[in-house]
């Protein structure tokens, strides 16, 4: 029974994502965060208790032990251990640790992303388990649309959701529905768009997460989700299955254009452009089919981002995820910002400032360029917008070594070569063993593109509660695919 709730209350960290509270300055943060180190907490305390009450023989040790056999944890905890090390020596370590209302991010934070990361592999044993994890977070995904619909529906015809008397006069309306914090909050009722299709596609969907940067990334990995489960094909009428698969895997597609994140529509189309290269060259079956779509894809991508720069692109409602120029001004703050990165990197290079300590990084190498005098312009930044610039300032040399290793392992142990460390041992019966997922070659290649959509779209931007969720559950499943799975064979 303890176990149980262990387990439900790990599958209720995916739900963070919903919770924003109206009542805080930052609603779609803190009400997260709480959430988030609350039921992480408690998952481990039950297992904890099973472990002390319930637990039989070597039932929860070996687990333990069986960890130490995996280089991704391994890799992982020496990531974690040089990020608390960074917090350790920061230039603020107070906040470096327990970090801030607005951003949340610090060492504290760290410990119970990590905390999720180790349960998951203790408490996940079982392929239904992870299956039941990720239809969870699909769950977690639509509710975080929905969020941002009924939000825009609001504004649309708030009639909708109000009572009215006889007089056709507004009694009372829905307070939940009423409360929802849209991208038009401010905004003057006579500029927000009178039609529905004005109202979504006149400013980026924000959905639950309060920032369209952070929809598309998180969406990213809930559309992967979606495809690796259809490919387990546990459906029994394929044609359902396929409908309702395919179905959400558009609405997801859908909100992930309208919030327009350029950083991870470049992404999701070096994630598919590398998974038609992956099949292309290792299953024979394919080729048929994937060398043309190559052709195809990379013709279309041209034409694309050439036509984004056209007067008539701009004019679209969705023009600016295909507008992608570094003269562009957001991109110019964004190399300035970059460059002070750098100047702070190489004032503390092996440890950084710290986690949470960029602005001190970025007043001391301030930009002057930043400034437009007479214009609101952007003139402070808490983080590099880049994880490698980010982990490279606060982390140092150290920490971005040890966050390349995580996915460097990954790809070492995706591709089948034998690591030296640690060393195999020979198991007896082990369970974990006997619950595969039976990999398609499709399904293979799909799980190794994550890295490479997450690595790109990171490239612009830096990682927060929706992405760290996802990354640490990724690496978590990882080490058990890569545990009781052997590479498929591309026949």
């Amino acid at each position: 029974m303890l176990l149980k709730l262990s387990k439900w209350f790990l599958y209720a960290a995916f739900f963070a994502v919903v919770i924003v509270t109206t009542s805080s300055f930052f609603p779609f943060i803190g009400g997260k965060y709480y959430f988030f180190r609350t039921v992480v907490s408690l998952a481990g305390m039950f297992w904890l208790l099973w472990w002390a009450f319930e637990a039989k023989g070597d039932e929860a040790s070996k687990p333990l032990k069986d960890l130490l056999s995996r280089p991704i944890f391994l890799a992982v905890s020496l990531f974690v251990l040089m990020f608390l090390l960074a917090a350790l020596f920061a230039y603020d370590a107070n906040g470096a640790f327990w970090s801030n209302f607005e951003r949340g991010e610090g060492a504290f934070q760290m410990l119970h992303y990590y905390g999720f990361f180790v349960l998951s592999i203790l408490i996940f044993r079982k392929r239904t388990d992870w299956e039941w994890a990720m239809k969870l977070s699909l769950i977690a995904a639509s509710l975080m649309v929905l969020y941002g619909v009924f939000g825009y529906l609001f504004l649309y015809n708030s009639s909708w959701f109000c009572t009215q008397d006889f007089k056709g006069e507004v009694v009372s309306c829905n307070g939940f529905i009423s409360r929802m914090i849209t991208p038009y909050q401010g905004t003057a009722p006579e500029q927000i768009p009178k039609t529905l299709s004005g109202i979504f596609l006149g400013n980026r969907f924000q959905g639950s997460l309060g920032n369209p940067a952070y929809v598309a990334p998180y969406l990213m990995f809930s559309i992967v989700y979606v495809f690796f489960l259809w490919s387990l094909g546990r459906f029994k009428n394929k044609y359902l299955e396929a409908a309702f698969y395919v179905g959400l895997s558009a609405i997801f597609f859908f909100f992930f254009i309208v919030s327009q994140t350029r950083g991870t529509f470049l992404g999701i189309l070096a994630a598919g452009f590398s998974f038609l290269v992956y099949l292309a060259i290792t299953h024979k079956a394919s080729r048929k089919w994937t060398g043309g779509i190559l052709i195809l894809a990379v013709i279309g991508a041209a034409a694309l981002f050439s036509f984004g720069r056209t007067p008539a692109a701009e004019k679209l409602p969705i023009g600016r995820l295909f507008n992608i120029s570094l003269s562009e001004r957001t991109a110019q703050t964004r190399l300035w910002t970059w460059n002070s990165a750098w100047q702070g990197f190489k004032e503390r290079p092996l440890l950084g400032w710290g986690p949470e300590n960029f602005s001190t990084v970025f007043d001391r190498h301030f930009d002057a360029r930043h400034f437009l005098p007479g214009e609101n312009a952007e003139t402070w930044f808490d983080r590099a917008h880049s994880l490698f610039f980010d982990y490279l300032a606060e982390t140092g040399i150290l920490g971005v070594l040890s966050f390349a290793s995580m996915f460097v392992v990954f790809y070492l142990q995706f591709f089948g070569i034998h690591l030296p460390w640690p060393k195999k041992e020979e198991h007896g019966h082990d369970p974990i063993r006997n619950e595969k997922f039976h990999l398609s070659p499709y399904a293979w290649a799909l799980m190794g593109v994550v890295p490479i959509g997450y690595l790109v779209q990171g490239l612009i931007l830096f990682d927060v509660l929706p992405i760290y969720i996802n990354v640490f559950f990724f690496l978590a499943f990882a080490s058990f695919l890569f545990k009781t799975e052997s590479k498929p064979t591309h026949a």
